[in-house]
């Protein structure tokens, strides 16, 4: 995972976030055998740091997991330019370490999302080969047909062109005009739940991540809430549900 120069400074040595790049600007620091001034450059792990000439080691960061319910009307982004509400929102306060998201839900979707500081962990998870299904709960306008089903089951070409893989598909109630249905996919195309529905003109009225793998949602019961995940449960993640 990429981080920026100053951030890696600030964070391995006693430099405030202002001082490292000023030191970085005053040509006192160098990346592998050249000198750098540029604060925002990108580095890696493979990257060697010096400060006055002398190697700055970089500190172990723990890896770390977090199970959040997010909440309807939140962007799964860590900031907006427009000002709407973003995840950031919900974890400042409550949550020490960088962290980032692992996928996304679209703004009026709600439940599971993970975030992590382990890109690896998050290659594996969001990666359509590694077949991790998503489980989601639809409410949607009307009835599914044997038909509809079916063309969600083999797998449906969505408005962009994109072709799903099939989707393990299970009416869960019949409520008057209104269905509840529950979708496994491994995917993670945009938007691709409502996309699937809307591709066999069906309305989406609420929508909801109920679990990731074998990780369910009753972790994090509660809108905004969020929680440490343990190796049992980043078990359940990775073996739960493929």
């Amino acid at each position: 995972m990429k981080e920026k120069l100053q951030r890696f400074l600030q964070r391995n040595t006693n430099l405030s976030r202002r001082k490292a790049g000023e030191v970085i600007k005053a040509g006192r620091v160098k990346v592998d055998d050249r000198i750098v001034t540029d604060p925002w450059l990108e580095i890696d792990h493979f990257s060697k740091v010096f400060l006055d000439g002398k190697k700055v080691v970089p500190q172990k960061i723990e890896k770390v997991v977090y199970a959040l319910n997010k909440p309807v009307g939140v962007l799964t982004a860590m900031k907006d330019d427009r000002g709407r509400p973003t995840i950031t929102d919900l974890i400042t306060g409550k949550i020490k370490e960088k962290v980032f998201h692992v996928g996304r839900l679209d703004k009026d979707t709600e439940g599971l999302l993970l975030l992590t500081n382990d890109g690896e962990f998050a290659n594996e998870i969001a990666h359509p080969s590694s077949e991790i299904k998503k489980t989601y709960v639809a409410v949607i306008a009307g009835k599914l047909s044997i038909k509809d089903i079916k063309r969600l089951e083999e797998g449906i070409i969505l408005q962009d062109g994109f072709k799903t893989s099939g989707a393990e598909v299970r009416v869960l109630n019949e409520m008057g005009r209104k269905t509840v249905v529950e979708l496994k996919i491994h995917e993670g195309h945009k938007r691709e739940v409502r996309e699937m529905f809307r591709a066999i003109h069906k309305k989406v009225l609420a929508l909801k991540r109920t679990a990731i793998g074998g990780l369910k949602l009753d972790v994090v019961p509660k809108p905004g809430m969020i929680k440490k995940l343990g190796k049992r449960e980043l078990s359940l993640i990775k073996n739960g549900d493929r």
